[in-house]
């Protein structure tokens, strides 16, 4: 979503070489403009940064720089925020290294929600889901200040409520229509690929307990929806029934793109056995 959202800008400074990286101190952090974020959110942000390990990093000024910085701000609507950060040797001791970190931050205007719309890629295909349904899981209303990271959000659930329901090479892209007038807009088009809707083929049990074989095709059937978390849940809710040390790693899985299924192999051959 960040590339989406955010423009790229390269920094300044040139990056240290790798065998001159020591352990670095943040000494302080140094805003030189004026900024329009909370103090405590300032705070938030210096803090985090002084907690991080910073030894042997030799990319953690631009980290900070995109996901500390950037990432802040645009959490907080600043959509077309620009920054760059510098480091200044303080001095060096036994301890490390101490820097101080300059920050300058060019905000742009603030901008909150338009609209939210959703629409299938493909004009021939119609959405699965109702619109409604597939709006609740935008964390954010029209109006409220955009946050990248609530989109991020949105997106995660829409990939998880269509997983869910067998469509695991669902895609989501949204494009944004930028309103730079008065209101400071920002409306979505989430245009959705949901792809073809898989569901289980052929299931294959190898084991040496005959009752992990029934219990097992008692519980997943050729014909039911195949989600991205089918085997997982089918794992966690029946962990008690199943063979001790059972795992993901003992399920092989062949797909059939064609026919939109799934066979499953369960191999428990290795597996402790169901104690009586």
């Amino acid at each position: 979503m960040d590339e989406e959202i955010a423009a790229k800008m390269e920094l300044e400074e040139p990056r240290r070489p790798l065998e001159a990286v020591q352990n670095i101190i943040i000494d302080e952090v140094r805003f030189d403009g004026p900024i329009h974020i909370s103090d405590s959110d300032r705070q938030q942000l210096v803090s985090e940064l002084k907690q991080h390990d910073l030894s042997n990093a030799t990319d953690w000024l631009e980290e900070f720089r995109e996901v500390g910085i950037m990432g802040m701000w645009r959490d907080r609507g600043y959509f077309k925020v620009e920054a760059t950060a510098k480091e200044e040797i303080v001095k060096k001791d036994s301890a490390g290294e101490h820097v101080l970190v300059i920050v300058h931050v060019d905000e742009g205007s603030q901008y909150r929600l338009g609209s939210v719309q959703f629409r299938s890629s493909d004009p021939d295909d119609p959405l699965v889901f109702p619109l409604e349904e597939l709006r609740k899981l935008i964390p954010m209303s029209e109006g409220d200040i955009f946050s990248a990271e609530k989109i991020r959000e949105g997106l995660d659930a829409l990939k998880l409520l269509y997983g869910s329901e067998g469509y695991i090479d669902f895609v989501v892209e949204p494009l944004t229509e930028i309103d730079d007038g008065s209101e400071h807009r920002i409306s979505l088009v989430m245009e959705l690929d949901q792809q073809k809707q898989y569901r289980v083929g052929k299931i294959e049990v190898f084991g040496p307990n005959p009752a992990v074989e029934t219990f097992l095709k008692s519980k997943l059937k050729t014909g039911d929806i195949f989600g991205s978390r089918t085997i997982e849940n089918l794992l966690r809710e029946n962990e008690t029934v199943l063979p001790p040390d059972v795992s993901i790693e003992d399920f092989e899985f062949h797909r059939n793109t064609k026919n939109g299924t799934v066979n499953v192999r369960f191999n428990l051959q290795t597996c402790p056995q169901i104690q009586d």
